[in-house]
């Protein structure tokens, strides 16, 4: 068994590492979300009609955040291990944190990766990748990144002693690439 300060760098590390993960998930569903509401909503043409492309981008979002996530829920990852080992290091616990809270967190974690395999099904047929098709697979996938961010938090703050930054932030408009005329598209049996 490893001395508390060994586990306590050795989970500050891990944590940080998680933090990173789970705060490209956060953008990577603020981006999605962006351009469902800012972008394809707000232009009659793309909400209004069936697109294979846009049906394409929300099973390729769904399939890609969903397995992404999993991998951090996993009973074996780095997150779910450390609530487990924590109760082996009660110093670190003191009056921060109850063994019930802990074993609360670990089952909101389990839970939200449960929901998600449940609501998980082969988005390959063009019927089954629209906005309400996706609607369960999306309200999973905020859930388990809303639990998993967290709870990062809270069991970085324990370990750590500070605060673990999780807020979406971009250098550039992650939009700024529709905001001009990017791609022409010469007509079918057009010759150049």
């Amino acid at each position: 068994m490893l001395s508390e300060k060994q586990f306590r760098d050795r989970a500050r590390t891990e944590l940080r590492q998680i933090g990173e993960q789970v705060a490209s998930f956060a953008a990577d569903r603020d981006i999605y979300w962006k351009v469902e509401r800012e972008i394809i909503a707000g232009n009659p043409r793309l909400a209004e009609e069936r697109s294979a492309f846009l049906d394409m981008l929300r099973g390729a979002y769904a399939d890609a955040m969903s397995a992404r996530v999993l991998r951090l829920l996993d009973d074996g990852a780095s997150l779910p291990r450390i609530l487990a080992q924590l109760g082996d290091y009660p110093q670190l616990l003191h009056d921060k944190i109850t063994d019930r809270e802990i074993a609360h967190d670990s089952g909101a974690l389990r839970s939200a990766a449960e929901e998600l395999r449940s609501v998980l099904q082969p988005h390959a047929a063009h019927h089954e990748r629209t906005l309400p098709a996706l609607a369960p697979v999306h309200r999973a996938l905020d859930r388990a990144v809303d639990v998993l961010s967290s709870t990062l938090k809270t069991y970085y703050w324990i370990v750590a002693d500070s605060y673990l930054p999780m807020q979406v932030q971009y250098e550039e408009d992650p939009l700024a690439i529709f905001r001009f005329p990017w791609a022409k598209l010469e007509p079918k049996g057009a010759t150049g």
